[in-house]
């Protein structure tokens, strides 16, 4: 049996099924997020334990980051069967399944999700929208810190370009803020560079 994973600051495992024989079964996993930093830490470890535990059996080819694919297309990876499991927040599929952006406003935690049913029907959309299965979050409640480089006298971004994701750009732009999108990897050198003021 084969089956497609999303997985990260939410998970989500894809439904393409494939006949089960003897061969080892491989999965392509990619991160949404730089390799080794706290957002696809987890993630890793997870894929350690499954190449180790599983072997013979299943193996999941970890491709890495951001560096190997933009986070704001490893939804549609998953979707389109490109990738098999991925660790990625529902702000970079925004455009395929719109009640992503929800989740930033979940406040209960996970078992209870399990228990209320919230669980049963995120995992639902995901069947329909991304053809894949939700199968776990690593974080829950992450504080949000925005970054300027030079100190503010009050809570006023009018005039500053902040680097931002899905996640909190309504809150930059109520504050005043352009908000700017780049790649993870890009937000030091627009930093360095003037590109961007400040980053989420």
């Amino acid at each position: 049996m084969r089956v497609k994973l999303l997985a990260g600051i939410a998970a989500v495992i894809g439904l393409g099924i494939a006949p089960a024989s003897a061969q080892e079964v491989v999965l392509r996993a990619v991160t949404s997020f730089a390799e080794g930093t706290q957002f696809s830490k987890g993630f890793e470890r997870f894929i350690e334990k499954v190449n180790t535990d599983g072997k013979g059996v299943i193996r999941i080819n970890y491709i890495g980051g951001p560096r190997a694919m933009p986070p704001f297309e490893v939804g549609n990876a998953v979707r389109t069967k490109v990738v098999d499991i991925a660790n990625v927040t529902g702000a970079f599929y925004t455009n395929l399944m719109p009640e992503a952006d929800a989740f930033k406003l979940v406040s209960k935690p996970m078992t209870e999700q399990r228990q209320n049913g919230t669980w049963d029907y995120i995992n639902q959309l995901h069947n329909q929208k991304l053809n894949a299965y939700y199968l776990a979050r690593q974080f829950h409640n992450v504080p949000f810190h925005i970054y300027l480089n030079k100190k503010p006298d009050r809570l006023d971004f009018t005039g500053l370009k902040i680097r931002v994701t899905p996640v909190y750009k309504d809150i930059v732009e109520a504050l005043g803020g352009t908000a700017i999108t780049t790649a993870p990897g890009e937000v030091y050198t627009a930093l360095e560079r003037g590109v961007v003021d400040g980053y989420g």
